[in-house]
């Protein structure tokens, strides 16, 4: 009797951009090399994005491959990755995430079916030390579930895994969408005639978030202008369009801010309650200055449905 597959599971590469990711790289590459996946059919290419602390060295003392990316920019980075690498399935981990051992093989498994193009797996989040960490995990959920099916659906890279031809065949990443841009090839790839993504729940990878507030703002800041980047390329598509909050919604969630203040005065509530409120209006105030941010500058580079100065004005 046989166990086990009648098929060689398939080569694959994971690319992993690391800028200044000294302090979890170690982490993400330890738990990966000890995965179950079988070496001889996987490679894994770090590419530092121009650290200027102990990346490259770190990798460099691991059996992967490190290569450099001067240009700054995760575009840019993972662009570097896929061609730097040879296999036929490429896989994206985030430095920052700590797959599970059979995370690889999970990854690839619906593969096996060849009309899935992509492959989205299951992001955790890493246990919570931080007022910023329990935000961030209370916001975010499972977002990869809710990436696949967003409309138009699709992958978050921070795991996540697609057959080369089809990266190819689309052009890879946007090197001028400097956040977001997993959302921004969603658009594109959702465009391919037979594409479809596949949702792994066992192909887990914990995400470990931002430890501080200002951490937590620049993320938020960011994520923001890349969905402003978005919105300006691709704003419309399918019927639908996305907003940044007005400002009278920034307001809103500063009183309802007010309101939790004076009822922790008053003895009333739960720490968790102001810890919550006050995320959210630091959340409402990066995507209110973000998104138009991200927005105007789209403006310069893809025709616009909405002037800059409306924008700024709301």
């Amino acid at each position: 009797m046989s166990t086990g597959r009648s098929t060689p599971q398939p080569t694959v590469s994971v690319v992993i951009p690391a800028r200044n990711a000294e302090a979890t790289l170690a982490d993400c590459l330890d738990a990966l090399l000890a995965g179950d996946y079988p070496e001889e059919r996987r490679e894994v290419v770090v590419v530092d994005n121009g650290s200027t602390d102990g990346t490259a060295p770190l990798a460099g003392a691991r059996s992967v491959r490190c290569v450099l990316e001067p240009r700054p920019g995760v575009s840019h980075a993972r662009n570097r990755g896929v061609a730097e690498s040879e296999s036929e399935i490429v896989a994206f981990l985030d430095a920052d995430c700590i797959p599970e051992p059979g995370w690889l093989g999970e990854l690839v498994r619906p593969f096996e079916d060849p009309t899935v193009g992509a492959v989205a797996g299951r992001l955790e989040h890493a246990p919570a030390t931080t007022a910023a960490e329990r935000q961030a995990a209370r916001m975010l959920g499972d977002w990869q579930s809710f990436a696949v099916n967003s409309v138009p659906p699709y992958v978050v890279t921070a795991n996540a895994a697609l057959r080369r031809e089809i990266l190819e065949r689309v052009g890879g990443f946007d090197p001028r969408l400097t956040r977001a841009q997993d959302v921004e090839l969603g658009f594109r790839l959702n465009a391919l005639p037979g594409f479809r993504i596949a949702y792994s729940s066992g192909a887990v990878a914990r995400h470990r978030h931002h430890g501080t507030q200002l951490g937590f703002l620049r993320q938020q800041l960011g994520w923001a202008y890349g969905a402003g980047l978005v919105e300006a390329k691709h704003g419309g598509r399918n019927g639908h369009a996305s907003e940044p909050p007005r400002l009278h919604e920034v307001g809103r969630t500063a009183r309802g801010l007010g309101l939790v203040l004076a009822a922790r005065a008053r003895g009333d509530g739960r720490p968790e309650h102001l810890e919550e409120a006050w995320f959210n209006l630091l959340h409402r105030i990066a995507w209110w200055t973000g998104a138009r941010a991200g927005m105007i500058r789209g403006a310069r580079i893809w025709p616009r449905r909405t002037g800059p100065g409306e924008l700024a004005s709301r």
